[in-house]
């Protein structure tokens, strides 16, 4: 009972629509109210995207924005604070 999905540290899965994030289907209820062919693009996009994110590269998408962060910044932190430091 401790292996598998059963175990106790599998008790807080992401919620999935299929196989892409739940946030995925916000633009298409968002096309539901408001229909419009920019709304229809919009979840086009969003949803190829997160399909490339998340079967293609198999990221979660919080991995995915650690990545774009570490890209934008460089894996070494500074060890000073600045907003400590300065007056």
């Amino acid at each position: 009972m401790s292996q598998g999905r059963y175990h106790w540290s599998n008790c807080a899965v992401p919620a999935r629509f299929v196989r892409i994030h739940a946030i995925g289907c916000l633009p298409w209820l968002l096309l539901l109210v408001r229909a419009s062919w920019y709304t229809f693009y919009f979840a086009i996009a969003l949803t190829a995207a997160l399909i490339y994110i998340e079967i293609i590269k198999k990221m979660t998408l919080g991995a995915f924005f650690r990545s774009i962060v570490v890209t934008l910044t460089g894996r070494v932190r500074p060890t000073i604070s600045l907003h400590r430091d300065l007056p």
